[in-house]
């Protein structure tokens, strides 16, 4: 038995969710889809799901965000195993909810993958895409190297273990870092499955490196709050190194200057995630060092 859950905001789900019904109408394992709308603005747009078989929509009467609308999808499931999936992605495998639905009980976080169209998007949507693809879409052997790398766009986990760990109260930005390192410190188990979603819905580059600095203040604030180690992620482990033979400080103020060309590069037609990754390490630095 299985619950998935979408938190939306605007978005046009219904292909997703009528991508989903076509699957489950051929499975006999009672499967639910739980549409959490966190509060819209055209929320009209979702009211013919409610005639949808297996589905439900509530409304939320104010914006929540996005982990706050999570905890109340996971407390309205009626089952004890839930597939968190955003409303931007699109499953690329036929089997997508059987797949699913076969790791049931083999551990107690399943992660199924993520993958972007082999098209180049528009240069405007270029940044985000080019990162996708050469630091998210791994294979299930790839991602077991690292198992706690998690992406809560295509999620299946135990119930008990979500209500657990997450943090209605948050309403950050990049706060997967910091539910990935909650699920670590739980010991959970953690599978990695072929079971991938496409992600669809790219942002722009000046809209994705917005949400990047803002998820480098959610790493130092989860940090100064004890809600993450300072060794968990990539870009803590690098900061730590330079940090010890004293270079942190100076790589700072050097990328103080170049922060216009940085900029100028990530939205070029021709966008370097390790262009990218210094970026993030400005922000990530500057911000330790505010705080």
């Amino acid at each position: 038995m299985l619950s998935i859950l979408i938190p939306t905001f605007n978005d046009d789900i219904t292909p997703l969710v009528e991508r989903l019904c076509r699957e489950i109408e051929g499975i006999e394992t009672p499967v639910e889809i739980i549409v959490g709308d966190d509060h819209s603005t055209r929320a009209a747009a979702y009211s013919n799901l409610q005639n949808l078989k297996s589905v439900v929509v509530f409304r939320n009467t104010e914006n929540l965000g996005r982990t706050a609308t999570r905890d109340l999808l996971a407390k309205k499931a009626s089952y004890d195993t839930l597939l968190f999936l955003d409303a931007d992605v699109m499953p690329a495998q036929g089997n997508f909810i059987k797949n699913y639905l076969s790791a049931i009980g083999k551990a107690q976080v399943v992660f199924g993958g993520v993958q972007y169209k082999k098209e180049k998007p528009e240069h405007a949507l270029l940044l985000r895409w080019v990162y996708g693809k050469q630091r998210e879409a791994k294979t299930a052997q790839e991602r077991q190297r690292n198992p706690f790398y998690i992406i809560s766009q295509n999620l299946m986990i135990d119930k008990n273990v979500f209500l657990a760990v997450n943090a209605p109260e948050i309403k950050r930005y990049g706060w997967d870092n910091v539910f990935s390192f909650q699920l670590y410190q739980q010991g959970v188990t953690v599978n990695h499955i072929e079971n991938t979603v496409v992600h669809m819905g790219l942002e722009s580059c000046d809209s994705y490196l917005s949400k990047v600095q803002q998820a480098m203040y959610t790493l130092v604030w989860a940090e100064k709050n004890d809600r993450i180690s300072q060794d968990f992620t990539l870009i803590q482990k690098f900061y730590n190194t330079l940090k010890g033979f004293g270079l942190a400080g100076l790589l700072r103020r050097s990328l103080t200057l170049c922060l216009p060309i940085m900029r100028l590069q990530l939205a070029s037609k021709f966008p370097s995630v390790r262009v990218l990754d210094l970026y993030k390490f400005y922000y990530f630095s500057t911000y330790k060092y505010q705080a």
